[in-house]
This record gives C-alpha cells, sequence and structure tokens, in this order.
C-alpha cells in the first residue's frame, strides 16, 4: 500500500509539473453588453509566469487582455516581446501569430544589461510608446509589418505601464483575419509565448528599434529592474500558456 502511494504522489507531481505544457480549458464571454473598451480585466492567471490573462469575442473581433505585476515577467516581455500563436478549429495549427511588442535582436542584449526603477523612468515610458507603434502578423500569406498609428489600421495592440507597477497588453484581432465564422468555428488554440523561448524563429529580426545604440534613455538607464538586479536571478519566469478557447456565441 505503501508503495503503491508513493507511485501515485510520483505521478501526481509529474503531471503537476507538465501542466504548463497542456492546454487550457477556457470559456471566451461575449462583448456585449459592455463596451470592451471600458475595460476589461483578466479572470485567469498563469501561476509560472503570474501573467493574469482574459479573453471576450463577438461577431467580428477577438479581445485579449495580459497584465502582470511581477518584476521578471515584466522584464522578460519588455525585452524579448511576446508571441500569440492562433489555431482555429478545423484549420492548419499554429497557422497565425502576432508578435508584440516587436524587439530587434541588438536591442535585446542592451536592454537586459541595464537598469532602471520602474515607477519613475522617463525611459520605459518612450520605450512603451516605440513598442506602440509597430507589431507583427503572420498568416498563409506570410508575415506582415502593422502599423499601429494609422487609425484604419484592422489590428489593435497597445502596452502600458500604470502608477502601480503593472504592465497591460490589449490586443483587438479580427476574426476575419483568421477566418473564422462562428457560425462555423467554436473553438481556437491560442499559444501566449516569451518571444524566442520555444520558436525556432527566435533570429526574426524586425525593422524597428529602439534606439538603445545611444538613442532612448541610455544616459539617464533604461532596462527593468527594481534596484535588486532580478534580471540575473535563478527564478524563471518563462512564458507559455495553451489555451484551448471556447469561443463566446451571441443570444
Amino acid at each position: 500500500m505503501k508503495n503503491k502511494l508513493i507511485i501515485a504522489f510520483g505521478l501526481t507531481a509529474l503531471l503537476y509539473g507538465c501542466s504548463s505544457t497542456k492546454k487550457i480549458p477556457y470559456e471566451s464571454k461575449w462583448n456585449a453588453p459592455f463596451n470592451y473598451v471600458d475595460g476589461f480585466n483578466p479572470d485567469q492567471q498563469d501561476q509560472q509566469s503570474r501573467l493574469a490573462y482574459g479573453v471576450i469575442n463577438d461577431d467580428q473581433f477577438l479581445y485579449i487582455t495580459l497584465k502582470t505585476r511581477d518584476p521578471q515577467t515584466i522584464q522578460k516581455i519588455v525585452t524579448n516581446g511576446l508571441r500569440l500563436t492562433f489555431s482555429p478549429e478545423g484549420q492548419r495549427k499554429d497557422g497565425y501569430y502576432l508578435q508584440f511588442p516587436v524587439v530587434l535582436k541588438e536591442d535585446k542584449k542592451a536592454l537586459k544589461n541595464l537598469d532602471i526603477d520602474i515607477p519613475n523612468s522617463l525611459g520605459l515610458s518612450l520605450l512603451l510608446d516605440s513598442y506602440n507603434k509597430e507589431a507583427l502578423w503572420k498568416d498563409g500569406q506570410g508575415q506582415h509589418f502593422i502599423n499601429l498609428v494609422e487609425s484604419e489600421n484592422s489590428i489593435k495592440t497597445h502596452i502600458s505601464m500604470d502608477r502601480n507597477q503593472e504592465l497591460t497588453e490589449q490586443i483587438i484581432l479580427p476574426l476575419s483575419l483568421m477566418q473564422i465564422d462562428l457560425a462555423q468555428v467554436s473553438r481556437l488554440g491560442i499559444k501566449i509565448n516569451i518571444e524566442g523561448q520555444s520558436s525556432s524563429r527566435s533570429g526574426f529580426s524586425p525593422r524597428i528599434g529602439i534606439g538603445m545604440g545611444g538613442g532612448i534613455g541610455m544616459g539617464g538607464g533604461i532596462g527593468i529592474g527594481t534596484g535588486s538586479g532580478y534580471g540575473n536571478t535563478a527564478a524563471d519566469r518563462s512564458v507559455n500558456i495553451k489555451l484551448d478557447v471556447q469561443l463566446a456565441k451571441g443570444m
């Protein structure tokens, strides 16, 4: 009996350790009657990265909100960027992805080696402003740069930091870009990863940069830090979230 308990415990621990690689069932919420721009707070949180997430949709758009106060996860997102990969039901797996924020390869090393006081950083504000100008979208036609400044742009995404040191990323994605018709498609796979963390495309270098070669904040310091140098800590806040989303449908 004792041996059986030990085996059972071992299997439980193994399954728990692998839980981050399994798909998490998630039910999207319908966008009505509230308006997304009025605010939507994530209702789930990944325990490893402490990244909170929420998904809602209507018959035209998918809305994703990501939030975290964890300094290590913030550092990883700001210095590497996030990649959201989409797999609509009945289509090729991982057929679409959105990369945002977009970080140049040459900027990543500089960002990781610098330090900022988050609450009082003008450099961080300038950095996030630069990120909010462009994103990368990949579909069956290949990779496309998205100008986030132009109002007529179909994809909207924005990253910001508030006074409580909470990083927020909001994404509005037309369902039509993924050939999703709610009358025929009910499920959507979504993977959320740090860019380069689990992707063979980590060598990709987008067009825009943040001026780390002598631009933004080099005089006053730019990077992410809390004064304790957590960028070198052994604790890993890797982001590896896999969602099996049940899309909401209107009444």
